[in-house]
């Protein structure tokens, strides 16, 4: 990832992603200072980890690809200027990861390591965010290294699996470690959910119900089953929102708020501000959700969506995002939603997946969101009854308005629901840069790729398509 996060602590080796510690010659307690222990704590890993899925949340140029804003002055990111695009990052915060499960695992440390909580549940966490970073970055780029990722000096050259191969290894993953957690202590170092193993297992769920769902197009059998499997594990409500809290302090605020201390330069498109205000006035909008996700321009004092894919210079024009992530440091941001699950059942169940009520579970969908938004529940109630379920495209419109600002999944949502047929329709700006000819299906592979690790990288453009935005996923065809 680009910027993914700048509490990324874990050095890469230069050699592509081979990400292992030198040998080491053992010399007793010579030069051993007491005081500052070199064993690695599971507690400090775990944090580490997660400190990298801050910077993932708030990524902007998803938000940017699925048009839910538009670039001020400088228009590059919503031209697609950028093809390649690192994973090196993501790759440092699984190998702590890696190392938490190993140090819960191995005979020789994993007493020790009970103290930061027992060994089963470390390993579930661990094992659980893993499957998390891995199903992210393989709904970015496709093919990744994956079973021979985190080998160390032993695979510096991993081969890249097929999207395919990743998704059935993460089930089994998640399936591990959902059969792993106990009721000793959970984790300690977990600033997502504070040690909550329920809360962990209700993540996992919402993964699995997730992935299953993505295969709606390319394997639907499969997805059918494990959709099943999950669901009901999965967000029960918007006070189990799963979501990335940020401090106030500048060591892990909202970087939302940081851009918008040196740059006022991301608005709220003119796609989407246009659809929310509909039927209504840009002073009304039809959608209540919209005074709730932006703010009136500062001149003319209405709701103005900036010209996407265009340059915005007159930024004072057009309606920001909500002061209320932009302009507060310890901000959430949303990593899956009550809503977000709704929808997803709402979508199964016309998909023929379960046997529960599609139109029930589309309204209580559009409720939950404008509840998450802080929308009165009879102004909810209003819209509800104006906008019934009609088809599958009336779930997709709703879930893209409800996973507003929710980056990388809600591209991966509005890419699937789109090979499905369904999708909201968007429009490419007409002068696009890298080498684009539409709304990018993928990330191209890091620019270094093909000369570091170049008989795997050649092999995994042979098998997925060109190395570029265009290529549609295995998931997708």
């Amino acid at each position: 990832m680009k910027n993914i996060s700048k509490n990324i602590k874990t050095l890469l080796l230069a050699g592509f992603i081979g990400l292992a510690s030198c040998d080491t010659v053992d010399f007793g307690d010579t030069n051993v200072d007491p005081n500052s222990p070199s064993a690695a704590s599971t507690a400090s890993l775990m944090t580490n980890a997660q400190l990298t899925l801050g910077g993932h949340v708030a990524a902007t140029t998803p938000n940017l690809y699925v048009q839910y804003l538009s670039n001020g002055q400088y228009d590059e990111e919503s031209r697609y200027q950028t093809l390649n695009w690192s994973f090196n990052g993501f790759y440092a915060t699984l190998t702590d990861l890696q190392k938490v499960i190993e140090l819960n695992t191995n005979e020789e440390t994993k007493v020790a390591a009970q103290a930061n909580g027992s060994n089963a549940n470390q390993i579930a966490a661990a094992t659980i965010l893993k499957s998390y970073y891995f199903h992210q970055m393989t709904d970015i780029w496709g093919m990744i290294p994956y079973s021979e990722a985190l080998g160390g000096l032993e695979s510096q050259y991993p081969k890249f699996d097929s999207q395919q191969s990743v998704y059935t290894a993460i089930f089994a993953e998640l399936d591990s470690a959902l059969n792993m957690i106990n009721n000793g202590n959970g984790p300690k170092g977990d600033i997502l959910f504070r040690g909550d193993m329920s809360k962990w297992r209700m993540f996992a769920n919402t993964i699995k119900m997730t992935m299953a769902l993505r295969l709606s197009k390319a394997d639907p059998s499969t997805g059918r089953a494990k959709f099943s499997e999950a669901y009901n594990g999965s967000i029960d409500s918007n006070s189990n929102n799963l979501y990335y809290t940020f401090l106030s302090e500048d060591t892990n605020d909202n970087p939302w708020q940081d851009r918008f201390e040196t740059r006022r330069d991301y608005l709220v498109s003119d796609v989407f501000v246009n659809a929310l205000i509909g039927s209504g006035t840009n002073i009304a909008p039809e959608d209540p959700r919209l005074e709730k996700m932006a703010a009136k321009s500062f001149n003319g004092g209405v709701y103005a969506g900036a010209p996407y894919g265009k340059s915005n210079s007159a930024t004072d024009d057009y309606s920001f995002i909500t002061g209320d992530i932009i302009y507060k440091g310890d901000a959430p941001l949303m990593i899956y939603t009550y809503a977000e699950s709704l929808f997803a059942r709402a979508e199964a169940a016309s998909l023929g997946w379960t046997s529960e009520n599609t139109a029930e579970l589309y309204a209580q969908a559009i409720k939950a969101s404008m509840a998450q938004w802080g929308v009165d529940s009879a102004d909810a109630d209003a819209y509800v009854a104006a906008n019934p379920y009609t088809s599958k495209n009336d779930i997709a419109y709703e879930k893209w308005v409800a996973m507003y600002m929710q980056g990388y999944n809600s591209w991966a949502e509005w890419r699937r629901q789109n090979a499905m047929g369904y999708g909201v329709s968007l429009t490419a700006p007409e002068d696009l840069l890298s080498n684009a000819t539409g709304i990018p299906q993928r990330h191209g592979y890091s620019a270094t790729a093909s000369a570091l690790n170049e008989e795997n990288y050649n092999a995994a453009i042979s098998a997925q398509g060109a190395d570029n935005l265009d290529t549609v996923l295995w998931i997708n065809k």
